[in-house]
């Protein structure tokens, strides 16, 4: 049977990323929220589009949606042009309401993330969360967090890091207030490659946890379920 260390290493702390871990498994409230922006613009996202650039939310996963070709032709065919950088700015004012509704939506951790937190915190691990989402956006899901005494040391959100990853900010400050000096004693589970990419980056042990349907993460340790941290 695997164990903790065959995913985490010798890490003296594990931290989990916020949207599809500790939260919204699968991204589905977030993932409908992007969608229904794009809507009020007469774009339909597909279900694939949203898994294939799921990542930090907000401007960034806008900003990755119309990387894709199939939808910045369908804007340009429906508007007659381009998207333009003012439209970015609408749909990411259009988009942080709709945040606020997806954290009342997916307000409850997911209960197989809780349990992993609770059983590292028991052996002695720290434990922390990274959200590239500020805090004003966050509040009904922090205070769940709150209520169901989640053994959390540190959380980092957008308000802490100056930029989302796959930028390395969040893990390093999450390090810092950790008290660690080696990036190497912190593991990150999550569920995107911008994440994996932001261990790269540090030097940080990534964990990826797979979704099903989404290509698969470069990683050091991939996990198809949180109870296998046990």
């Amino acid at each position: 049977m695997l164990t903790r260390t065959d995913f985490t290493g010798q890490s003296r702390a594990v931290v989990v990323s916020w949207h599809g871990v500790l939260f919204d498994r699968g991204r589905r409230a977030i993932n409908a929220a992007v969608g229904q922006t794009f809507a009020r613009w007469s774009v339909n996202i597909s279900e694939s589009a949203l898994i294939a650039t799921r990542g930090p939310t907000g401007r960034p996963h806008i900003e990755r949606l119309f990387a894709l070709p199939e939808v910045s032709e369908a804007f340009r065919a429906k508007h007659g042009h381009w998207v333009t950088s003012d439209e970015i700015d609408a749909m990411v004012a259009d988009l942080e309401e709709r945040l606020i509704d997806a954290a009342k939506e997916a307000r409850t951790p997911n209960a197989d993330a809780c349990d992993a937190l609770r059983r590292l915190h028991a052996h002695g691990i720290q434990t922390a969360v990274i959200c590239c989402t500020p805090r004003r956006l966050l509040q009904p899901q922090l205070d769940a967090l709150v209520a169901a005494e989640v053994p959390l040391d540190v959380i980092v959100t957008a308000d802490e890091a100056c930029a989302p990853v796959p930028a390395p900010w969040g893990i390093f400050e999450a390090l810092r207030q950790l008290g660690l000096e080696r990036p190497s004693d912190l593991a990150l589970i999550d569920d995107c490659e911008d994440g994996a990419r932001a261990a790269r980056n540090t030097g940080a042990r990534m964990v990826a946890l797979a979704t099903p349907g989404a290509p698969p993460i470069t990683a050091d340790a991939v996990i198809e379920r949180l109870e296998d941290l046990a």
